[in-house]
């Protein structure tokens, strides 16, 4: 496989810092022991950091796969309710994403593999591909509907010709099932409204349906 194009210096410096920072808040936080009303307590006594500190959980969860992201998620949710929860979540996720990608495009495969086993980078090295059209919508079906494998595909996109701002967009869109779900599921003792409910259900099918037919669109226009 074509070595993909690099990162500049100053992203890998950025993405270097923020490992060194994020490392810190891991010993902080423990995250060896993930559990939901554990983090709830930190984020809340952490004032109004708690949000940040929680961005930062997410985006070291992902970098040290394969930590879950579901309990951080959820404390999003229960702390500050389905739709700030949400965006926290959302922001977290797509920063994670990205600080894997960049890694593995400044490190290169051997890095990837420290994280990710090679026979998972190799069936997702497969199934992007090499050309970016047909590779975003695989990079959205594959967060839609393999939530586990979010940060080997993030780790894997990095490792092939997929643009930055492709997979950035791509996991924008399809990260959304995956926080809204677990961030209502903390949210549920607050008592959301119906139509919360009524969102999760619905958004990951017709996700899906938009994805089937954007790609039997593009096959036809190929």
């Amino acid at each position: 496989m074509v070595k993909p194009s690099g990162i500049s210096l100053l992203q890998l410096a950025g993405t270097l810092l923020l490992i060194l920072v994020l490392a810190g808040l891991w010993r902080a936080f423990d995250l060896t022991s993930l559990d939901t009303n554990a983090i709830v307590t930190e984020v809340r006594s952490s004032g109004a950091f708690g949000p940040a500190a929680l961005i930062a959980l997410l985006i070291v969860q992902a970098v040290v796969a394969p930590l879950p992201s579901p309990p951080l998620l959820m404390a999003a949710g229960l702390v500050y309710g389905p739709l700030i929860g949400f965006c926290i979540g959302w922001v977290g996720l797509l920063l994670g994403a990205s600080a894997c990608f960049a890694l593995a495009r400044a490190f290169g495969r051997p890095f990837a593999e420290r994280f990710v086993g090679p026979e998972r980078l190799a069936a997702i090295d497969h199934a992007i591909g090499s050309r970016s059209g047909t590779s975003f919508l695989t990079v959205v079906s594959l967060r839609v509907t393999l939530p586990p494998a979010f940060d080997a595909v993030s780790y894997g996109c990095g490792l092939v010709r997929l643009p930055f701002h492709w997979f950035a967009l791509a996991t924008a869109l399809g990260e959304v099932p995956k926080v809204a779900s677990f961030t209502y599921l903390g949210a549920v003792a607050g008592n959301p409204p119906s139509w919360l409910t009524a969102w999760i259900l619905l958004v990951p099918v017709a996700g899906l349906a938009v994805i089937w037919l954007m790609r039997r669109r593009y096959r036809r226009t190929a």
